[in-house]
């Protein structure tokens, strides 16, 4: 019998803990994958809540994550290593028991292993060969200021988010370079307080490529005799930022036509002091919207892009001065899969940098609603309520427009042309008649 996680959170002799450890992963352990040799990892990262593995908590589909929950050994410590990714973004996160942010160190603040470089630095070279790096995870709280480098904590600065959980997340790897960037998943190892190393041992991936299960139910849509009541929504989609699970489970029953503007504010001020949560990344900020089919079988999204760096084809070095580091709309239902997602270098824009998104099932989607008309294209999924997101990563501090800028009522005047703008067309012909074009064929 595996001991449980809850084992873990009494004091424990180190040799216990060994003990413990080495009995609970060493039946994980499998032969290498030979199929896919990249898919082999660390027996201590037992979740993937990607798209095409376990998709839950709202993943992008341009990204990758791997969670563990390994607790600090009395005395000692953890180690992470592995190489910086060939990719736009990459962190290392603890988390409390509640999911939520104990500590946070993103890539551009990892110092490189002696003789290797960091790829995420600005002037970097992004193909550099040598790219390593090793992360210390100790036990305590993390100092307001100073400390050691590439080290994380699993509590945070007021010891309110004490817990064992780690996260490991790249956001979009380079072409051609696959879902880790090209390197393989960090390695971990356990340190006891004498100084003896416990390696993790390396696990194949137990789940086959889940993506065309989330690809059918993105495809998936019911054509429902629904009364433009507004019962579900309200007719101009609402972006509110993302503050907590309660906030956002809450204003689900308030978000709609009659009660948009006097109760989802009620629930908004109730809920806003509550803890944080749902493995949210630090270095990200949400908002989201409710939608509906009420109105019409096809929603028009359009908004300013921020600027962001230019990496998915590899270039060579980082530059830095674009307003943002990342940026990207997905949608996704209430039990938190996602469906679609188009990012910062997938989404099409005009002249001006404004980006038109259609969202619809994909019986509904226009024929104008394809790259070549300047259009980009989400699925609605299955339930006629649906959710639209937006994150923004890592704004550049005088940029003012990002959603790390906004509290809640205030995102529409904050992100001001930023904010994504929302118009419902009643059938596909409506809207391929309203935008015009017609692709080839």
């Amino acid at each position: 019998m595996r001991p449980s996680l809850r084992s873990f959170s009494r004091p424990l002799t180190l040799t216990a803990f060994a003990a413990a450890l080495v009995l609970g992963l060493t039946p994980l352990a499998g032969t290498a994958n030979a199929a896919d040799p990249s898919r082999d990892r660390s027996c201590g990262w037992v979740l993937e809540p990607s798209a095409d593995r376990e998709n839950i908590l709202f993943p992008d589909l341009a990204t990758r994550y791997l969670g563990a929950a390994v607790p600090v050994p009395p005395g000692g410590s953890l180690e992470i290593t592995g190489e910086f990714p060939h990719a736009r973004y990459m962190s290392l996160q603890a988390y409390s028991l509640a999911l939520q942010t104990a500590s946070n160190i993103k890539d551009d603040l990892i110092e490189p292993e002696p003789g290797s470089v960091n790829p995420f630095r600005v002037g970097a070279d992004r193909n550099a060969l040598n790219r390593r790096y090793k992360v210390t995870v100790v036990s305590g709280r993390e100092p307001a200021s100073g400390g050691p480098a590439n080290t994380l904590y699993n509590n945070s600065t007021d010891g309110s988010k004490w817990g064992f959980g780690l996260a490991y997340r790249i956001y979009l790897p380079d072409v051609g370079t696959g879902p880790f960037g090209g390197v393989a998943a960090p390695a971990i190892t356990v340190v006891l307080a004498d100084g003896t190393r416990i390696p993790l041992p390396t696990c194949p991936d137990p789940l086959p490529d889940l993506l065309p299960a989330t690809t059918f139910l993105a495809s998936l849509g019911l054509d429902l005799p629904l009364a433009p009541l507004g019962l579900l929504a309200p007719r101009e989609p609402h972006f509110m930022r993302y503050v907590n699970v309660a906030q956002t489970y809450g204003t689900d029953v308030t978000e709609n036509e009659y009660t948009s503007s006097t109760l989802t504010p009620a629930i908004a001020s109730v809920t806003g002091t509550l803890p944080g949560g749902l493995g949210e990344n630090a270095d990200n900020k949400y908002v989201y919207a409710y939608l509906t089919r009420e109105y019409g079988k096809v929603l028009l999204l359009r908004g300013k892009l921020p600027t962001t760096p230019r990496t998915y084809l590899g270039t060579g070095v980082t530059t830095g001065g674009e307003q943002m580091r990342y940026w990207s709309m997905c949608t996704a239902n209430r039990t938190t899969q996602t469906y679609g997602c188009v990012h910062d270098e997938s989404v099409k824009v005009d002249r001006n940098g404004y980006f038109t998104i259609a969202i619809s099932t994909a019986a509904d989607r226009p024929a104008n609603a394809v790259d070549a008309c300047g259009v980009s294209w989400l699925p609605w999924g299955l339930d006629p309520k649906g959710i639209a997101y937006m994150r923004n990563m890592l704004p550049r501090a005088d940029f003012g427009h990002a959603v790390q800028d906004a509290t809640y009522g205030t995102e529409k005047t904050t992100l001001s042309a930023y904010y994504p703008k929302g118009t419902y067309y009643a059938t596909p012909t409506a809207f391929e008649q309203a935008l015009g074009c017609t692709p080839l064929r």
